[in-house]
């Protein structure tokens, strides 16, 4: 049996809080000591911009060709930028409208394997070219580009989560029959983790700098976009 065990990382806790983990693992709060600290990172010198969209993201095809359409604005051709989508289907879409008119070499996932991509960037970041990577979930996590290597995070929409699991659909169900609230319990808390995750792909070391733009208007006109900008680590908020 174990004596103690200490959990580390810079996202355990959600919406400023660790009671999405306590519920995931198990835990009992008042069995646990938790101790949140602070970043050596510069946070508040980081623009995170909420992009003044006309569509929502579940509005599919109108939100797809404004995101291009945004994209080309965006995007600086000289420099390096990661874009993270939450459909695959949407991101090939984009990346049809796009490719031709960016002005510099776009890498989407799945035309190589997720290193060869990344080494792929970085070479031309060595040769200060312009590069832009497309990807997924897998990008939005683990992906350590340091540096020039990337200046810019571009988060297409929020992730929410979709009980997809017999797990997940029992747990939802349970917490309505207990009269509690899945989406404010479950889904809210992990889109704001994920958020998060994806955000922290910019500043990797105490010198990066840069930018993260996101193109999802429910963080302005949803009751919940305040919570997830407040839960943010201390960035310079932009609303346009």
């Amino acid at each position: 049996k174990v004596a103690g065990a200490v959990l580390t990382s810079a996202t355990l806790s959600s919406l400023g809080s660790f009671n999405r983990l306590n519920q995931q693992l198990g835990l009992v709060k008042t069995d646990n000591q938790y101790l949140r600290l602070p970043s050596p990172f510069s946070f508040d010198k980081v623009d995170f911009i909420v992009a003044n969209f006309k569509n929502n993201p579940t509005q599919v095809y109108e939100h797809t060709q404004e995101v291009a359409a945004q994209l080309l604005k965006r995007i600086d051709n000289n420099k390096g930028s990661l874009v993270l989508f939450a459909s695959n289907k949407q991101m090939q879409m984009v990346a049809d409208l796009v490719e031709q008119k960016l002005g510099c070499d776009l890498f989407v996932q799945g035309e190589f394997s997720k290193k060869r991509i990344l080494e792929k960037h970085k070479n031309l970041r060595k040769q200060n070219q312009g590069s832009v990577i497309f990807g997924l979930d897998s990008f939005a996590e683990g992906v350590d580009l340091k540096g020039d290597n990337l200046t810019h995070v571009v988060i297409v929409k929020l992730r929410f989560s979709v009980p997809n699991s017999p797990i997940e659909k029992t747990t939802q169900d349970y917490l309505q029959s207990q009269n509690r609230n899945p989406f404010m319990e479950i889904s809210l808390p992990d889109a704001s983790l994920r958020l998060i995750q994806a955000c922290g792909r910019l500043i990797r070391t105490e010198t990066d700098t840069g930018k993260i733009t996101i193109f999802d208007n429910r963080l302005t006109t949803k009751f919940y976009g305040k919570q997830l900008l407040n839960a943010l680590p201390g960035y310079n908020i932009v609303v346009e």
